[in-house]
């Protein structure tokens, strides 16, 4: 299977980036943002999470995830980085009920005829920055970089093993001056059973198409193939393992492992641990790519934490709140 989901990325993904995936183009894409991730729940797992996500957030990590979706699902997230660096996530997903009536066959093969849809929205705000001339000295004048996506997915069940969704994405970056442009992302999951435990594998392309234009220069936006692996080890313990290409940089891997316990009835905490290879490959000084998260979920709603050190730079915190209704 393994095999098979790699052809797929080498055969999908688009000639150019193939021939480009390395280090040596670090810096060359615009629209660093959308790298960021979504979630507290996620951040916590090392961002390792593209065959496991199976709610609103899903429109973000892999669209075909919301095919898994059962009821309609809120969620808010705020990050809090280094320097004054905020960044926020909102999603909302629902399932959609088929209209028409099934065959027999039909319902054998798809347990959801229409999926579910999802709509998401990211937000970064890189703080006050004092402006300068050509000669490096301050002219008295500040401003705030800002950037923001919008995204629409879905996600349905093809067999009752396999999920292909897609996202659609609208960005909009500002420094001094501002560009936009339009992007998709598409996905799949298969669904199978090894050893008699539940394992998922994920295939994603996330940002294909779109450069972001100042004055003159148009820059494409972070292009990435992912392979993702999810493996239930038992009923609340979930282990991750994502290797992320990105256009613009080298391959990385992304590790994370999630253990949920039940405190009391409607009542549920979970512990989080993680590695994100994308943070540690960025020649930090001190501690990096290690993540730390928990939550706690009462009856229909959950509250999660994130915790990301960046080194020299400073620490991440993520907060995340959502509603299952």
């Amino acid at each position: 299977m393994r095999r098979l989901l790699l052809a797929a990325a080498l055969v999908l993904a688009p000639v150019g980036a193939r021939a480009s995936f390395s280090k040596g183009d670090a810096g060359t894409s615009s629209g660093q943002f959308l790298k960021l991730g979504a979630d507290a729940r996620s951040a916590g797992m090392g961002n390792a999470v593209r065959a496991s996500a199976e709610d609103a957030n899903a429109v973000y990590w892999n669209p075909a995830g919301l095919a898994s979706l059962k009821v309609r699902h809120a969620t808010l997230s705020h990050g809090a980085y280094y320097q004054s660096v905020f960044y926020d996530f909102i999603a909302y997903g629902q399932p959609v009920k088929s209209v028409l009536g099934r065959s027999e066959r039909e319902r054998e093969l798809r347990t959801n005829q229409l999926g579910a849809f999802a709509v998401g929205l990211l937000y970064l705000n890189a703080g006050k920055l004092s402006e300068v001339d050509n000669t490096g000295t301050v002219t008295g004048t500040t401003f705030t970089p800002q950037d923001f996506a919008f995204m629409a997915g879905w996600g349905s069940s093809l067999t009752r093993s396999l999920d292909l969704g897609a996202s659609f994405k609208y960005i909009s970056s500002r420094i001094r001056g501002s560009a936009s442009t339009g992007a998709v992302d598409l996905g799949a999951r298969m669904k199978l059973h090894v050893f008699d435990l539940p394992y998922a594998a994920a295939f994603t392309v996330q940002n294909i198409g779109g450069r972001l234009k100042f004055v003159d220069q148009a820059d494409p936006l972070p292009l990435a193939v992912s392979i993702g692996q999810s493996l239930r080890l038992a009923k609340r313990w979930m282990v991750n393992l994502d290797l992320v290409a990105p256009k613009d940089n080298g391959l990385y891997p992304a590790f994370g492992t999630e253990f949920r316990l039940p405190l009391e009835a409607n009542v549920f905490g979970a512990l989080r641990l993680g590695y994100d290879g994308r943070t540690s490959a960025a020649d930090l000084s001190g501690l990096t790519g290690l993540t730390f998260g928990g939550g706690i979920g009462v009856s229909r709603f959950a509250f999660d934490y994130a915790w990301a050190p960046y080194g020299l730079l400073g620490d991440a915190h993520r907060l995340s709140l959502s509603y299952r209704f």
